[in-house]
């Protein structure tokens, strides 16, 4: 009986098309034959190293073949998986571990150390996806050869509403919060962006944004296998790389983070994207746009407005309107409803300003274990995402400002609240502010304002020194200024507007 599972997707194409090519990892190739095949055998490993149903597991790994495998396989079994952020400190990845409850590691050799911590301090049990073992972790080639030729798993029945992955994010707290992920959100997601992206067996997707974000994992990320088409993994996400891959394998369509636009912009020798049919990109001035299109006129530029909450975007530019409404993010996906609202919860007119709310069934259910979360951004059955927009007369949503407290760099959501939170624990701070500045290449970096306490002589370069034993690098602040005040309301709070003007006057 066909359930909501997003494995039995794999199921129907290797009837359907199991001589068509699935996945690219470098000079590895599966066929949807092969591919099912082999989530089969994973499948049949996991289970064998104790993985079950309902087991929440972290995968700790970079685009790999292996990496996508894993996740097929894990929603095979039924088992939930928790994509881990590995640019996070160990000490963060300890947190999610632990207020996640995830109980199984997997892991790649590149992050056996970090694998080697976390099981220290929170009892995790790994599987080793390469040679580097540790605190006694399975290996996965040792699980694979124990398999028969042939096994099959059959996929767990999942309805709707069962979880089928978390994916933390630092949003404006300071600490990461797991967004839930169904598997009726999945199905929801899925849909629309074949629909929206005019998906077909065709298609050649490259996939470079890391598994562990919701822009690699669902723009249109698995979505590409249900289409029939083909996802490309890249070895990192540097332009050079990307560009090559691009034109090896002649990609259809790919999504690119603003500074990774711009390193393909400046490459000495221009890839071949011939056979480019959209570019997925957002936060990008109208003249970037305008620059991109002049190069590349026959590719579909796509703006959009998505979040981890929303299971990615929630409306893509169209192509009919590209020119027209350049500066817009689209018309919202089939199945989902966006409005905006005032202050007081009120829907307002058209070209107005207000909070941005979305509803659908593609928008999570919820934070994982955080009620007080759950009922700040919920209400009346919709999304409150604290950002700011207007919705214009033909329906098309224009961005107007983030969340205040959350910097936005090099794609990754960075919390002001977490690095004031580590900043704070320096013995010579009294107190502290952490605002986004502009960067020419990174969008956004964390600039700390910190009062020093009566007599301490700490530097900033001290400061920031502080920050790397505690953060992952992109948190920690690039600018320390030590400051006799901050600026203040009547009532005594800290006004980051005020430290947001001041440097944007001086930039």
């Amino acid at each position: 009986m066909a359930t909501s599972n997003f494995a039995e997707t794999l199921r129907l194409q290797a009837l359907r098309r199991a001589g068509r090519e699935a996945l690219v990892d470098g000079d590895a190739r599966w066929t949807y034959a092969e591919l099912d095949a082999d989530v089969d055998r994973h499948a049949a490993a996991l289970l064998s190293a104790g993985i079950t149903d309902g087991d929440l597991v972290g995968v700790l790994g970079r685009n790999t073949a292996t990496y996508v495998i894993e996740l097929l396989a894990l929603s095979r079994i039924g088992a939930i998986s928790v994509p881990l952020n590995w640019r996070l400190h160990a000490n963060e990845q300890a947190y999610v571990i632990d207020q996640a409850g995830i109980t199984w590691l997997l892991y790649d050799d590149d992050f056996a150390g970090d694998a080697a911590h976390l099981a220290a301090g929170t009892g995790v049990r790994g599987v080793a996806n390469g040679e580097r073992v540790v605190a006694g972790a399975d290996r996965l080639a040792v699980l694979l050869d124990g398999q028969p030729p042939g096994v099959r798993v059959a996929d767990a029945e999942k309805g709707p509403g069962d979880i089928h992955r978390l994916l933390y994010t630092s949003g404006t707290t300071a600490h990461p919060k797991g967004v839930v992920h169904t598997c009726g959100n999945l199905t929801a997601n899925h849909l629309a962006q074949v629909l929206e992206l005019e998906l077909t067996q065709h298609d050649r997707i490259l996939v470079s944004a890391p598994l562990f974000h919701v822009s690699g994992l669902e723009a249109p990320g698995l979505a590409t296998f249900v289409a029939g088409a083909t996802m490309v993994l890249t070895p990192t996400f540097k332009a050079e790389d990307i560009a090559r891959v691009a034109a090896r394998e002649r990609i259809t369509g790919m999504v690119l983070a603003a500074q990774i636009l711009f390193g393909l912009l400046d490459l000495d020798s221009p890839p071949d994207l011939g056979s480019l049919r959209y570019l997925l990109f957002a936060g990008v001035a109208p003249s970037v746009r305008r620059k991109v299109k002049g190069r590349l006129p026959h590719v579909r530029l796509i703006d959009t407005f998505g979040m981890t909450e929303l299971c990615n975007g929630v409306c893509y530019m169209d192509a009919a309107h590209e020119e027209s409404k350049m500066g817009a993010l689209g018309a919202p996906f089939p199945g989902v409803h966006i409005r905006i609202v005032d202050e007081h919860f009120r829907p307002v007119a058209p070209g107005v300003e207000g909070e941005i709310i979305v509803r659908g069934a593609k928008i999570s259910p919820g934070y994982w274990n955080d009620d007080e979360a759950n009922r700040r951004t919920r209400r009346d059955g919709w999304f409150l995402t604290g950002d700011v927009g207007r919705i214009d007369e033909d329906g098309y949503l224009w961005f107007v400002d983030r969340r205040a407290d959350l910097i936005k760099s090099g794609g990754e959501n960075v919390a002001s609240a977490e690095i004031e939170r580590v900043i704070a624990q320096h013995p010579d701070v009294s107190e502290v502010a952490v605002i986004g500045v502009a960067d020419p290449t990174w969008d956004e970096v964390p600039k700390a304002f910190v009062i020093l306490r009566d007599g301490a002589a700490t530097t900033a370069e001290d400061i920031r020194e502080h920050c790397r034993a505690a953060l992952a690098k992109y948190k920690v602040p690039k600018y320390v200024q030590v400051v006799a005040s901050l600026p203040r309301n009547d009532s005594g709070k800290v006004l980051k507007k005020g430290l947001r003007e001041a440097e944007a006057a001086i930039s």
